[in-house]
């Protein structure tokens, strides 16, 4: 009779099929998502603000029941159900609030803000409150509050927890990204665009660069992977912009955006209310065209290039509008806007008037509300893991990890190779280099094809050295 004989393993071996296992975890499977901050976050970063003097720090979070739950320095705790508890919860966790020009901050969670926004109404309205991250505290805006405050010059809507950790995301992504392509819309410019830009020795890179606008939609498809920023007039449909010595012309936006979704590139608008646009240097970068603004550096976050638009007494409120696996929408328009604007109909942010007449003083675009058009932060991170642009990041990967995966098992599976196509018998060809031709079709099947698809099975065989050997 004949049986198996397991002989132990190699650390060595153990420890490279466990490397090769952890590869293919990491390729197949997502990042799990951070833990939500508690209290206890919330109460550390209390604790290492920088207090002014004069000013009292807690911490706060709200249960599911609107209860209020405050913590201060020294870890005291005090639960306030009731109005009057709220009122007495300054007496009890903060009694220097009472001495006159003291402020109080409150830091809360994000569970509270997310989850329970009415409770936040109910918060002390002196009170100055902050929200609570995993990467850093925010001061909230609004009574009560409904924004984020995320620079002096930017605000984020509050609104969904997912969407807002998107936004943050966008905001981080560097322009450097695939290139940004900032267009003017000329019926004169050429037809297409060059795969990457042309950087002219001395502008440095701050070329506009012109485009016919019927062209637009086939130019954006070749942008994969790049941010275009085009400048109009948003009228329902339409994007309008100025000829020179013409009557103004519209383009259908929604194929512009289709066009920029197909080929994974960010589409951002401008709707600046007379459709002027940009002129043939590139005015985001220029501190001799931006007037009062400091240049922008390519290397920048999306924040920067819409805080370049903004100003502190002009901050731009950031919104979601629409959200998906691979795109995100995000408006981004001044505060006071919000109200009374929607999506297609944004031109009364700032009248047409003032917008010629700062475009002309300034010699730069003054946007009523910017439109992002955006590949989404989990559509980004898999298409950056991608080795292949047209192939998914799961396939490429998958594919490495099991052709790695075979090489181990390759003494298992050779032996099932040689049973299923057996190697070539000299006598059967005519001359050497029909053998050679056949052996290293037979070579690259095993390799490429078949030892990945049987790995799975043939590595653990290998790893642990199975083997048919006579039973004494």
């Amino acid at each position: 009779m004949r049986g198996r004989i397991i002989e132990r393993p190699s650390r060595a071996m153990l420890a490279l099929f466990a490397a090769v296992w952890q590869a293919l975890l990491m390729a197949f499977v997502p990042p799990a998502a951070a833990a939500e901050s508690g209290l206890d976050l919330a109460a550390a970063q209390a604790r290492r603000l920088v207090a002014a003097a004069g000013t009292v720090v807690l911490a706060a979070d709200a249960s599911q029941e609107g209860h209020w739950t405050f913590v201060n320095g020294k870890g005291e705790k005090f639960t306030a159900a009731t109005p009057d508890e709220l009122a007495r919860m300054t007496t009890v966790l903060a009694p220097e609030t009472k001495e006159a020009g003291t402020r109080l901050v409150i830091v809360v969670t994000e569970a509270s803000v997310f989850g329970r926004a009415d409770a936040l109404a109910k918060l002390p309205r002196e009170a100055s409150i902050r929200l609570s991250t995993a990467t850093g505290v925010y001061a909230l805006v609004g009574q009560p509050p409904r924004q984020v405050q995320v620079s002096p010059k930017l605000r984020v809507e509050i609104g969904e927890r997912a969407g807002f950790d998107e936004v943050l995301a966008q905001l981080d992504k560097s322009l450097a990204r695939g290139g940004i392509r900032v267009l003017a819309l000329d019926p004169s410019g050429p037809a297409a665009l060059p795969r990457r830009p042309i950087l002219d020795a001395k502008a440095k890179g701050d070329l506009v660069e012109r485009i016919d606008p019927l062209r637009l939609k086939d130019a954006l498809v070749s942008l994969g992977g790049q941010t275009a920023v085009v400048t109009g007039r948003i009228e329902g449909k339409f994007l309008q912009f100025q000829v020179p010595g013409g009557p103004d012309r519209g383009i259908i936006v929604e194929d512009l955006i289709a066009a920029a979704a197909s080929a994974d590139a960010n589409l951002i608008i401008l709707d600046a209310p007379p459709g002027r646009q940009p002129g043939a240097r590139n005015w985001l970068w220029l501190r001799a065209e931006v007037k009062g603004q400091d240049a922008l550096h390519p290397d920048s976050g999306l924040d920067a290039l819409i805080e370049t638009l903004a100003s502190e007494a002009r901050p731009l409120t950031v919104k979601i509008a629409s959200r998906d696996e691979r795109r995100v929408v995000m408006v981004a328009m001044p505060a006071a806007a919000q109200s009374s604007s929607t999506i297609g109909g944004i031109g009364d942010a700032l009248s047409k008037a003032a917008s010629d007449l700062a475009g002309n003083v300034t010699a730069r675009i003054e946007p009523a509300a910017i439109h992002m058009h955006l590949v989404s932060a989990a559509r980004q991170r898999e298409l950056d893991r991608r080795l292949i642009r047209w192939l998914p990041a799961w396939a490429t990967w998958g594919y490495l990890g099991l052709l790695l995966l075979g090489a181990f098992g390759s003494k298992v599976s050779k032996r099932w190779w040689n049973r299923l196509w057996p190697p070539e018998n000299p006598a059967d060809y005519p001359n050497a280099t029909g053998l050679h031709a056949a052996r290293a079709i037979r070579l690259a099947a095993y390799g490429l094809v078949f030892m990945p698809a049987v790995a799975v099975a043939a590595a653990p065989m290998a790893v642990f050295n199975v083997s048919n050997s006579p039973a004494s």
